[in-house]
């Protein structure tokens, strides 16, 4: 009995010392907490690449979104009915172009007519409401409603004393020609682009999932099939709602008769692609109520109902329909964060990629919450455990 028990602590011992070897002998990348460092550290290191040079990558970056959004529909067309890819993705191309032509050929001519009424109206306007309330020649109102007066009749006076320094001049024209070649670029590029990713989408998915491990591909696939649920969700579901809510807006206030209601129900429906943002359209609608009434003589002290209720109640309707009846019905895919944690990620997001970062700032907050979810919270869970 003695000699068994010698034999089996030699074995341990041997065990003992094999396992302390294997572990010395290992590399540095087979340790985890190593490797988890580092694969945290090369994503912190890549999103600082990419918003540092975020003009760069803003064209790739659109066309990439553009391509993963159609790419089931190529995806159906190529399986069922054995159309090819670029085929397939010209046609969108096509579609999506004729689409934006017919729009603006409808619409644009209306929304350009409205803007042009509403900057010739701003003056008047505001030179209405000073002298309601005695601003005239002291007030802040009054400068502002004389500047864009003289910019209108004569805007080379206007910038003269902005252009009276040489190095002021040549910098704000550097920056008006930066911003216009941006843009042309955008507006080139982008096409060029998401011909070329929705082409070889599924060819770089499947390049991509070949780089995960064998042992992690299948718990990996289920998380980026999380995370692309949500980002999907999000786009194609709240893009829908902010047309349709747009509608509203402005249906409701054309009937409120809001000046300018078109040009309002428009930016009202896309500031509702980022949530709790459309509210801004609210108090424009009725102070633009106001500032007409103001300035056609009526008597806005009788006629309150007409100026603050009506435009309001277009507005809280609208946003009923969106909140009890379009969300619940078409936002099927929810994000999971609380109101606090959206407004804080839309202004960090405003923060670091100005319109874009916005309307990507939640998308990009999901899959971040739900790879916190996946991969930290169950390692810190056995940590706490562990310690």
């Amino acid at each position: 009995m003695f000699t068994s028990q010698r034999n089996r602590a030699a074995v341990e011992t041997a065990d003992l010392r094999e396992n302390r070897k294997a572990r010395m002998d290992r590399h540095l990348w087979e340790i985890t907490a190593v490797r988890d460092v580092f694969l945290l550290a090369v994503i912190v290191a890549l999103i600082w690449f990419v918003v540092e040079l975020r003009s760069v990558f803003l064209p790739v970056f659109i066309a990439i979104v553009f391509a993963y959004l159609v790419n089931p529909f190529v995806r159906l067309a190529e399986t069922r009915f054995a159309a090819p890819r670029p085929l397939t993705v010209s046609i969108v191309m096509l579609g999506l172009g004729l689409l934006a032509i017919g729009a603006g050929l409808w619409l644009m001519p209306m929304l350009i007519d409205q803007s042009q009424s509403l900057l010739e109206k701003i003056p008047l306007y505001v030179r209405s409401v000073s002298q309601r309330f005695n601003l005239t020649g002291k007030g802040s109102f009054w400068d502002v409603g004389n500047l864009l007066t003289r910019f209108q009749s004569d805007p080379l006076s206007m910038l003269h004393p902005l252009l009276s320094g040489t190095g002021q001049a040549f910098g704000w024209i550097g920056h008006i020609l930066g911003t216009t070649v941006d843009i042309a670029l955008v507006i080139l590029l982008v096409p060029i682009y998401f011909f070329f990713f929705a082409w070889h989408f599924e060819s770089m998915s499947r390049f991509v999932v070949r780089l995960i491990p064998l042992t992690h591909r299948s718990y990996t696939l289920h998380v980026l099939g999380r995370m692309d649920t949500a980002v999907r969700g999000f786009f194609s579901e709240r893009l829908l709602i902010a047309m349709i809510t747009g509608v509203l807006y402005a249906i409701g206030w054309a009937l409120a008769e809001v000046p300018y209601w078109f040009l309002l129900g428009v930016v009202t429906g896309l500031l509702s692609l980022v949530p709790y943002l459309s509210a801004v359209g609210w108090p424009l609608a009725v102070a633009l109520k106001y500032a007409d009434a103001v300035t056609t003589g009526q008597s806005v002290t009788i006629d309150w109902m007409a100026i603050v209720l009506w435009p309001s109640v277009a507005y809280l309707v609208g946003q009923f329909i969106e909140n009890w009846i379009l969300t619940p019905w078409l936002q099927r895919h929810s994000t999971d964060m609380s109101a606090v944690t959206i407004l804080l990620v839309v202004f960090i997001g405003g923060a670091v990629g100005g319109l874009f970062g916005l309307i990507f700032a939640i998308p990009v907050a999901a899959c971040i919450k739900i790879a916190i979810e996946e991969f930290v919270r169950p390692r810190w869970q056995q940590w706490v455990r562990e310690a």
